[in-house]
């Protein structure tokens, strides 16, 4: 009867108490829960993915490649790009894009679905961690070879490997923070030492009152035996809904037809949002206040101020034009002095009840406050003192800046001046 009881428990450990359990599984199986719910009920969404791309020689210094962009279209099962600005999506890799050197794919949706929802995971609480001023659960996870779908291609060679990693995620909203991956188990035919996957989420507005969890930057790095290293970092921004009016298909093109009305499949036409003439000069007032209690996501607002155009030119934003957006990066620290780093991004203009897609980068930001976008701090050295600063790499339409002190308090009328861009394929 004993060991009726214990292999009992071992196949129902849900069964068990709450106070019983192992720490963190409990925890565990609500954020597995809420990961599927936030893949199930993810739109097809589109964002403008930066990569920029450096190659390392082998006994040689690393050196930048060039920088990619891409528009990336998912429903959390699939990817699908295209060049920027262009209505025809494809299903092909998007090395086809860039046609030489090393570019990752797979970091919306997929890679969670891997660790999370397809089975082959075990995993391991590891209790909680600081993460960017963030209290933050930590799992080490991994996924032998025997169980794993994950695949590398490469010129050389390809084949399926093993994957380990850890994750981090916030005890309270169950929302992933951080997903590491490291590929293991290399078969004959692929020639590498490591290849390494760092993904970091945010909440991500989508639309009124709509979010979703999504990729918000990442970092790729693969190492051959010959010593060659290639690292892609890579930066998400502007993600929208992609055609509110109409649909698109991810399903595999071997499917059977079905008795659903016609629906397009890897192209459409998205005229959901106006575009904007490129060489605008908008400068826009903060109607949000931003304190450190925000979270990375917040829907943030402003009103356009002025709107400068080229001579002869029209601007089809009117004076009650006013501008929506989120916070995109918000994080505190104490060294080498006390202060926040902080990034903001409009994706949306409305004018005359005709909405427009703000596309455009920064150009001027309000110094008041302690705002700066470089960080000038003074470290002793020796008998001396020698000043630094420190600067943030910058993104295309995200305005990235430092806030001096140990409070954050961006107040309605914080101004920035921005200048539109043109997507062009």
């Amino acid at each position: 009867m004993k060991r009726a009881l214990l292999l009992l428990f071992a196949l129902f450990p849900c069964a068990l108490p709450q106070d019983l359990l192992p720490p963190g599984v409990l925890l565990y199986s609500r954020i597995k829960r809420h990961v599927g719910e936030e893949l199930a009920r993810l739109p097809n969404i589109s964002c403008l993915e930066t990569v920029q791309r450096a190659h390392q020689p082998a006994n040689g210094k690393a050196r930048q490649l060039d920088t990619v962009r891409l528009e990336v279209l998912t429903n959390g099962q699939k990817e699908l790009y295209a060049a920027p600005g262009e209505r025809k999506f494809s299903e092909e890799h998007p090395i086809q894009y860039v046609g030489s050197g090393v570019i990752g794919d797979g970091f919306f949706g997929l890679f969670l679905r891997e660790v999370f929802l397809d089975g082959g995971a075990s995993y391991e609480y590891k209790g909680e961690e600081d993460l960017g001023g963030r209290r933050a659960a930590r799992y080490d996870w991994r996924i032998p070879l025997m169980r794993s779908g994950h695949s590398f291609v490469l010129q050389e060679g390809s084949g399926l490997v093993g994957m380990r990693g850890s994750f981090w995620a916030d005890p309270e909203t169950y929302n992933v923070i951080r997903l590491d991956m490291h590929a293991e188990d290399f078969p004959p035919t692929l020639p590498l030492l490591e290849a390494v996957t760092t993904i970091n989420y945010g909440l991500v507005s989508i639309g009124e009152q709509q979010s979703a969890l999504l990729p918000e930057s990442g970092d790729f790095r693969m190492t051959r035996f010959s010593g060659e290293s290639d690292h892609n970092h890579i930066e998400f921004t502007h993600c929208r809904l992609y055609g509110a009016q109409s649909t698109i298909s991810f399903a595999a093109a071997d499917a059977p037809p079905s008795n659903e009305p016609a629906r397009f499949a890897v192209s459409g036409n998205d005229d959901t949002l106006r575009p904007l003439p490129a060489g605008l000069q908008i400068a826009i007032k903060l109607s949000s206040r931003i304190t450190g209690e925000a979270t990375v996501g917040t829907l943030i607002e402003g009103d356009v101020v002025s709107v400068a155009t080229a001579k002869g030119a029209r601007s089809p934003l009117l004076g009650n034009a006013h501008v929506r957006g989120r916070v995109r990066r918000l994080e505190r620290y104490t060294t080498p002095v006390p202060h926040y780093v902080v990034a903001i991004e409009f994706t949306e203009a409305q004018s005359e009840n005709i909405r427009y897609r703000f596309y455009a980068d920064l150009q001027t930001l309000d110094s008041g406050s302690g705002v700066s976008e470089q960080l000038n701090v003074e470290r002793p050295d020796g008998p001396v003192t020698r000043g630094e600063s420190v600067w943030l790499t910058k993104l295309p339409g995200v305005a990235s800046f430092f806030v001096r002190g140990s409070k954050l308090d961006l107040a309605p009328g914080f101004r920035t001046t921005w200048k539109t861009m043109t997507l062009k394929p």
